[in-house]
């Protein structure tokens, strides 16, 4: 696929014709081998992505969604990241949206490399984003900066690197721009992150500006309570305890302080002491010197 002579209509239309058809095929490592040649179109002529932009994205997120092979969905993922890097925001066209929503189902993967790309093609998706899609992912970021801000600590540390470039990328789209102000103090440059530092800053600055993503912020974090590593439940249950710090708990009508210290009971039997040890500092902060499940 590097050979210069696919810039020739005639050799470049049937190497595009078989990829296709292979990219159906029973066995799952040819699949990813025509997944992987057709990101490597970008290599042999990468003037042709942009004509042929359609016909690529069409079956690269067909690919996203294979259902027996994480290889293919990852390989899938990479040659995504090609493709996107030779177009622009109006060459993808309502690909835009398929793309984003299927990104966004691998953040919680329990494969490493799929979270990790998956972090990776919402980055480029947010660099990439200029006008005609800039209202659509918006809206996305709001359902997923929750999910992002949890995987800053992802047990994966490749992850979580990725995790903080695609943050850093993201928080512009929540439309704040004191919080953006404050979210690029923790995140410029390469200095070692202080993620709960960063957690007290974006609920002052919520509980001052907006309400509406405090409690999107509260109701996506305790979903986390659940998650399969104990990693991110220890850091979901500690920022429930920093959002009740600082909040005015009169104001947090759609608070259930009832279900919360219920769910805080839940983490104290985690198999994972890190996680009972924060869910039991919570439930002090929270009820300071009363004796609770009892």
């Amino acid at each position: 696929m590097s050979d210069p002579m696919l810039r020739e209509k005639k050799f470049l239309k049937p190497v595009l014709h078989i990829l296709e058809e292979r990219s159906h095929d029973r066995n799952s490592i040819v699949r990813q081998m025509a997944v992987r040649g057709l990101g490597n179109l970008v290599y042999g002529a990468p003037e042709k992505v942009k004509k042929h932009k359609k016909f690529l994205m069409v079956i690269l997120i067909r690919a996203l969604r294979d259902p027996f092979s994480s290889e293919v969905i990852g390989e899938s993922m990479k040659a995504v990241a090609k493709v996107l890097k030779e177009l622009k925001e109006k060459d993808i066209g309502s690909s835009f949206r398929d793309l984003t929503q299927e990104i966004q189902t691998y953040f919680d993967n329990e494969d490493d490399a799929l979270r990790l790309w998956s972090f990776v093609l919402f980055g480029i998706l947010a660099r990439l984003t200029k006008r005609k899609w800039k209202g659509y992912f918006a809206e996305q970021v709001r359902q997923s900066w929750v999910t992002l801000l949890l995987h800053l600590q992802d047990p994966n540390p490749r992850v979580s690197v990725e995790c903080r470039a695609t943050f850093h990328l993201c928080v512009p789209f929540l439309g704040l721009k004191r919080l953006q102000t404050a979210v690029n103090e923790h995140l410029d440059g390469t200095a070692e992150l202080k993620p709960e530092e960063l957690q007290v800053d974006i609920c002052r600055h919520l509980a001052k500006e907006n309400a509406e993503l405090l409690e999107n912020l509260y109701k996506s974090t305790i979903m986390y309570f659940f998650s399969r590593w104990e990693e991110i439940r220890a850091v979901a249950a500690k920022l429930a305890g920093i959002i009740l710090e600082h909040t005015d708990r009169q104001r947090m009508k759609w608070l259930n302080l009832d279900h919360l210290l219920m769910s805080l009971q839940f983490l104290k039997k985690d198999p994972s002491p890190s996680v009972q040890l924060v869910a039991t500092e919570v439930l002090n902060d929270i009820c300071p010197g009363r004796v609770l499940g009892e």
